[in-house]
């Protein structure tokens, strides 16, 4: 859990992370929320909980740069890398149905309407695959990468929800159906779409420390 200890300081030193035992008087799990994703999140509800300073996650205070670390760590892993594996597949399955699946006596792959997805596809993972090798490089440099894990993030999710789309696309109805894994790739990057930051909230702060550090010439 992370709370808030010291109003007036804030997310400046004015939050912790503690660890909460569920079986603690005052915990209650309230219910599930199944997701489109397949996991269930709780919501948890919590009246007049004690935590005893043991529990303390890190230092008192330092709950909000914990969470950003988590955060950060998560957009590279979760929220990138993932998506560009999910694509991957998705690209490769294209590529392979496209050329075993005829109409009219020609493979798909013989179609440019088809050759176009899977170079487009081809092209937008390279350029993402690229950008998560070099967001967890400065990670592991030490290197302040939250801006750019913004632009990791949402550049890779909302490439593999292309790419995933265009292979349900090529498979055609079978790419709808469940013996194939693509919908429930497609409601996965869906939902990294959302978690973990909005591509609206993360362009908005984009944008600010863009235009608060330009230097003109």
């Amino acid at each position: 859990m992370i709370a808030v200890t010291d109003p007036e300081k804030r997310a400046r030193g004015g939050v912790t992370c503690f660890i909460v035992d569920m079986k603690a008087p005052g915990v209650t799990l309230e219910r599930l929320w199944p997701t489109m994703m397949g996991d269930a999140p709780g919501q948890i509800l919590f009246e007049n909980v004690r935590v005893p300073a043991a529990d303390i996650i890190g230092g008192e205070g330092q709950g909000f740069s914990i969470a950003q670390k988590w955060i950060q760590e998560g957009r590279i892993r979760g929220h990138g890398a993932r998506p560009v594996g999910i694509a991957q597949r998705a690209l490769d399955m294209m590529i392979e149905y496209s050329q075993v699946r005829t109409t009219f006596g020609r493979p798909l792959s013989d179609r440019q309407a088809i050759q176009f997805m899977i170079a487009d596809s081809a092209m937008e993972l390279h350029a993402c695959r690229l950008m998560v090798y070099e967001c967890a490089w400065r990670s592991d440099r030490g290197e302040d990468v939250r801006h750019l894990s913004y632009m990791t993030k949402i550049m890779c999710a909302e490439m593999a929800s292309r790419v995933v789309d265009r292979s349900i696309q090529v498979h055609g109805g079978i790419g709808l159906t469940r013996d194939l894994p693509l919908e429930w790739w497609y409601r996965q990057v869906r939902s990294i779409r959302i978690t973990e930051g909005t591509p609206e909230v993360l362009r908005w702060r984009l944008a600010q420390h863009l235009i608060r550090n330009h230097k003109s010439a």
